[in-house]
């Protein structure tokens, strides 16, 4: 079955003073119909430029997909016109940004800029695409709808303004919804309840998630797959069971350390000793070499291809399949006596 978003080999890049800066390196992945992929990772390893690249919304003239494919539903976005893409986003595919006031325009109301996209899109008049919105609020379970339709985004809270958000982004019953951290700026409870609303309109739609967050314990809730990326380079992916249970790559190994855990009393959590390489400066070899621990003479000069290592689990490392026994070296998971 054909998939319903194929990225194959993209690479995006960014002008700067020093010349041009690749931010994200080739990297493949495919988005099934109705399901999720959460794409994990540190802070500057790539995963909301991949998103933008996908979107078409990279700021210009800084930032460019320098090589690879976006296929949406089997058609070609690199390369596509502005007008080609604008007709395709919010509709066929539509996104939520991480932080809900900066995304939302202070000077429309919420029910304006919900309607601004069905208006677009859809063959309605105004009357009809309020009728929508309203019930869009409902759907994501804002109280007094109507009400809400026309008050301006600061007189809302922070979970209310990322379920605005999503109302949006699902207003026009997109195929593919890429969520951009939608969770990080809420307390658990919020949390827990934007995490069910996404999954309910999932079932209901059929939508496509690709999910983008550094939170494992969101990803084990609700993800079907996994890509795990760093330094702009898929490290490991695979199904979100597998890369739980069996972590094949010390980098999602180290993620996964810093979990606490409720099986064991006391643990010791430690972070994954240094720094993402900064992209103006990239060093040969393995990207993670130097914050690896099990990283030898051939780890710092070559650089380890993306191979199978399980049904549909792929790590891009040479010491894999790593031997058990020395995942909780890597990982942190210490109990302390």
């Amino acid at each position: 079955m054909t998939a319903l978003l194929q990225v194959r080999e993209l690479k995006t890049i960014f002008s700067a003073d020093g010349g041009d800066v690749s931010v994200v390196n080739g990297i493949s992945f495919d988005v099934q119909a109705g399901r999720t992929l959460a794409i994990v990772g540190e802070s500057g390893c790539g995963k909301s430029v991949t998103s933008l690249s996908i979107m078409g919304l990279l700021p210009r003239p800084h930032g460019r997909i320098a090589g690879g494919s976006i296929k949406f539903e089997g058609r070609e976005l690199v390369g596509s016109s502005e007008q080609t893409l604008q007709d395709l986003r919010g509709n066929g595919m539509a996104m939520i940004f991480q932080e809900p006031m900066t995304s939302l325009n202070p000077s429309f109301t919420v029910g304006e800029q919900i309607m601004e996209g069905l208006l677009r899109h859809k063959k309605i008049n105004r009357i009809r695409a309020r009728e929508i919105a309203i019930e869009m609020l409902r759907k994501v379970r804002i109280p007094s709808p109507e009400q809400r339709m026309d008050e301006y985004p600061h007189k809302l809270s922070g979970g209310m303004r990322q379920r605005v958000m999503i109302a949006m982004g699902m207003a026009c019953e997109p195929k593919l919804l890429i969520a951009d951290e939608p969770t990080t700026a809420l307390d658990a409870t919020i949390q827990a309840q934007i995490l069910e609303l996404m999954r309910t309109l999932q079932q209901e739609t059929g939508t496509a998630i690709v999910l983008i967050t550094h939170d494992l314990g969101v990803v084990a809730e609700v993800a079907d797959d996994v890509v795990v990326m760093y330094a702009g380079r898929i490290v490991e992916q695979g199904p979100v069971k597998e890369i739980f249970s069996t972590p094949q790559h010390p980098y999602t190994v180290g993620l996964l350390g810093a979990i606490p855990r409720m099986d064991i009393e006391k643990q010791r959590l430690i972070s994954i000793e240094g720094q993402v390489p900064n992209p103006a400066r990239p060093l040969p070899g393995c990207s993670f070499a130097q914050r690896c621990p099990f990283a030898d003479q051939q780890c710092l000069e070559l650089m380890p291809a993306l191979v199978e290592v399980g049904l549909s689990h792929r790590s891009a490392c040479f010491k894999a399949p790593l031997d058990p026994d020395l995942l909780p070296v890597c990982s942190g998971l210490e109990v302390v006596a």
